[in-house]
C-alpha cells in the first residue's frame, strides 16, 4: 500500500492517480471522499474539535483500502492522512503488508497557487474544492515539519506531474517510502 499525502493543493489526486495507473492490478482510494458521506454534523477537518470525525474518516477510508490490498489490487491511498494519524493506519490495516509513505510538499505559495486555479467544480454535490487560504497555511504549517518521516517529503514546488510520479516511484522502488507504523492498539 502506497499513502501519498501533503496539504491542500500539492497534487495528491493528480499524482496518485498517475502514480496507480503504473500497475496493472491498481485501486486508487480518495480519503477525502470519505469526507463528503458525512451529512449531519460535519465539522470543518482542520478545526481541533474534528478529531474524533477525522480519525472516523481515515478509518473508513482506510478499511476500504484494505479491502482492495486483501482483493489483490496494489492500492495507493491519497488524502490527508499527516504522521499524527498513523496510529489510526496502523489500528485499521493491522497485520496488512508493508506500508509506504510520501509526503508531496510543495512551497506555500506553489499550494495557495494551485488551490486558486482549481475549477469551482463539486465533485460530490455540497462539498466545493478548498480554495480557502486560512485552512491551506494551516495544514501546510503541519506538513512542515515530519520528524522521523522528514526523509518521505518531496519538494514538487518546480515539479511538473510526470517529474513527481517519476520520483515517487523510484523512492518507492528504492525503498526510500517505507513507514514503520506505530503498533496497533489492542
Amino acid at each position: 500500500m502506497l499513502i501519498i499525502t501533503g496539504p491542500p493543493g500539492a497534487g495528491k489526486s493528480t499524482v496518485a492517480a498517475s502514480v496507480a495507473q503504473h500497475s496493472s492490478t491498481a485501486a486508487c482510494v480518495e480519503a477525502d471522499w470519505f469526507w463528503t458521506t458525512i451529512v449531519g454534523r460535519f465539522i470543518d477537518p482542520w478545526l481541533p474539535e474534528a478529531d474524533v470525525q477525522n480519525r472516523t474518516v481515515l478509518r473508513s477510508a482506510f478499511c476500504a483500502a484494505r479491502a482492495f490490498e486483501d482483493g489483490g489490487y496494489d492500492t495507493v491511498v491519497e488524502g490527508i492522512v499527516g504522521p499524527w494519524m498513523l496510529d489510526v493506519v496502523a489500528d485499521t490495516l493491522r497485520d496488512s503488508s508493508p506500508v509506504d509513505y510520501v509526503v508531496l510538499r510543495p512551497s506555500l505559495t506553489s499550494c495557495l497557487s494551485r488551490a486558486a486555479r482549481r475549477p469551482a467544480v463539486e465533485r460530490v454535490p455540497g462539498h466545493p474544492p478548498l480554495d480557502r487560504s486560512g485552512p491551506i497555511r494551516h495544514m501546510w504549517a503541519r506538513f512542515s515539519d515530519l520528524g522521523r518521516l522528514e526523509s518521505h517529503a518531496v519538494d514538487t514546488s518546480t515539479m511538473s506531474e510526470d517529474e513527481t510520479v517519476r520520483a515517487v516511484l523510484e523512492a518507492r522502488h528504492d525503498g526510500r517510502l517505507r513507514v514503520e507504523l506505530p503498533t496497533p492498539r489492542s
